[in-house]
C-alpha cells in the first residue's frame, strides 16, 4: 500500500513540474528588460523542469507496468 501513495506523490511532483515548466515557458518573451543570458537561463530552467517531471511520469508508469 505504501508503494501505491509513492508513486501517486511522483505522479503529483511530475505534473507540478511540468505545470511550472509550461507556465515559465509560456511566459518567455526576449523583449525589453530582459538579457538574453535571463531569456536563457529561464529557457532551460523551463526545459529542465518539464523533462523532469516527464521523466517522473515515465517511471511511475513503468512501475505501474511492472506490477501487473
Amino acid at each position: 500500500m505504501r508503494s501505491n501513495w509513492k508513486k501517486v506523490i511522483f505522479w503529483l511532483i511530475g505534473s507540478i513540474l511540468i505545470f511550472f515548466g509550461a507556465f515559465i515557458a509560456g511566459k518567455l518573451n526576449l523583449g525589453l528588460g530582459v538579457s538574453q543570458t535571463g531569456f536563457l537561463f529561464a529557457l532551460f530552467l523551463a526545459l529542465a523542469l518539464i523533462m523532469t517531471g516527464g521523466l517522473l511520469w515515465i517511471l511511475v508508469a513503468a512501475s505501474l507496468s511492472s506490477n501487473k
